[in-house]
């Protein structure tokens, strides 16, 4: 069985993009990924019988026995990761268990009531509703809320039962707005005097409570005066109130206590999200992930966006209608200003995307990167040609687009593009 490029981009990121037999790095040797037991001696493609190596080392060693020592590196490099996926799985079930308890608190509260007489008949509950709690667990409804909400939404007799889960929903935002209010008024108030607000030390063992209970363990004395000084900074910045409690959060984590280093995890986590979730719906579109190469275009582009000050919400969705499109430029839904900011051409990318659904819609596939790199430079020949309007390029772009070809210049000449060149007027002589 070959070894997949996801797993050789692993290897090489692994050994450092170091040759593991004598030490050769990129770009001075070209590196390959080989098996250490070879294959024809009964090696496996398991990351453990994999290393580095440079082209010349590959080459010479053939089918020999491995060597002992690089054998037993190797197979102590996988214990210690199978030990560190061990302690993450036991460090994502600690971080699971205050979810598990906040639902299974709010379930007590539900399943207080039932329909009619029959006390075994209780009121029924969405597919969702977990998900929904984990919703709120975050937002800030504490758990003995739950309790005037559940009651509240059970007693409203116009609220027939299959929609009694949606109306509690509708209280407990409610509720969240409130809080909100609150604490914005807590944080942002000041007295009379002007100094500081009296309240910041009740936020500051707020922010303290919410790192205890996201780390489900104690603050030490020097991870407490970290996460006073920060939130105190944060506050005094007219850092976001929900931002500081987000970040306090992504901190108890992942094991640290600033606000700084919250906001830092919380970029890095929806970085690799928004990656893994472009790479699965590349996946969905043509059954292949995309290669190394494509994804460090497609992280380029992204990172330009943040920049230019695109949410993470509307990168999202750009970036999934890219990923079906097989196309490493999200840009649907973003603004111009945004996308010329990010150095990205929203017309070059109108026309590119009218071309690549003209092409799916007759070819029933999307094109390879090989066809839009030819497309691209018709492209780039036009624009430097000029005298064509955008009418006519992207008029050109969908008809090469369903012919599956790159050539936009035998469908130029057509429309408006003609009728710009009428009106100009003639130079070099009279007429």
């Amino acid at each position: 069985m070959a070894v997949s490029k996801r797993l050789r981009y692993e290897i090489l990121r692994r050994d450092s993009h170091t040759c593991r037999y004598c030490g050769a790095t990129a770009p001075d040797a070209p590196l390959r990924v080989d098996h250490v037991t070879p294959v024809a001696l009964g090696g496996t493609d398991e990351p453990s019988n994999l290393v580095t190596s440079c082209e010349p080392c590959n080459s010479g060693k053939t089918s020999t026995n491995p060597d002992a020592p690089l054998v037993a590196d190797v197979a102590e490099k996988a214990l210690h990761w199978a030990d560190a996926m061990k302690q993450a799985a036991e460090n994502l079930r600690q971080q699971q268990a205050p979810r598990d308890q906040y639902r299974d608190a709010f379930l007590a509260e539900w399943n207080r009531w039932h329909l009619g007489k029959d006390e075994d008949k209780k009121i029924p509950l969405p597919e969702d509703w977990k998900q929904a709690m984990d919703r709120f667990r975050v937002a800030g409804i504490p758990t003995w809320m739950w309790g005037d909400i559940v009651d509240a939404g059970m007693a409203n007799q116009k609220v027939k039962p299959d929609n009694t889960f949606r109306y509690c929903c509708g209280i407990a935002w409610n509720k969240v707005t409130a809080l909100q209010a609150e604490a914005r008024r807590i944080v942002d108030g000041a007295n009379a005097d002007g100094e500081p607000p009296s309240a910041l030390p009740a936020f500051i063992e707020a922010a303290k409570w919410i790192w205890r209970r996201e780390a489900c363990a104690d603050l030490t004395a020097e991870l407490e005066a970290r996460l006073t000084a920060s939130v105190t900074a944060a506050v005094e910045e007219d850092l976001d109130t929900d931002e500081i409690f987000k970040a306090i959060k992504y901190a108890a984590w992942f094991g640290t206590a600033t606000v700084t280093e919250g906001l830092a995890q919380i970029y890095d986590h929806d970085r690799i999200n928004a990656v893994m979730q472009w790479e699965y719906s590349w996946r969905d579109s043509c059954g292949n992930y995309p290669s190394t190469e494509e994804t460090v275009a497609f992280e380029s582009h992204r990172n330009e966006l943040l920049k230019a000050g695109v949410s993470a919400s509307t990168l999202a969705v750009a970036s999934a209608v890219a990923a079906y499109s097989l196309s490493t430029v999200p840009y649907y839904g973003i603004g111009v200003e945004a996308l010329k900011a990010a150095g990205i051409n929203p017309k070059r990318q109108a026309a590119e995307g009218f071309w690549a659904l003209a092409f799916v819609g007759t070819a029933a596939r999307w094109p390879t990167a090989d066809e839009r790199r030819k497309f691209n430079a018709q492209l780039d020949r036009l624009t430097d040609d000029g005298g064509y309007l955008v009418f006519d390029a992207n008029a050109a772009a969908v008809a090469a687009g369903a012919a599956q070809e790159a050539d936009l210049y035998w469908n130029i000449p057509r429309n408006f593009s003609a009728l710009l060149a009428a009106t100009k007027p003639l130079t070099g002589g009279e007429n």
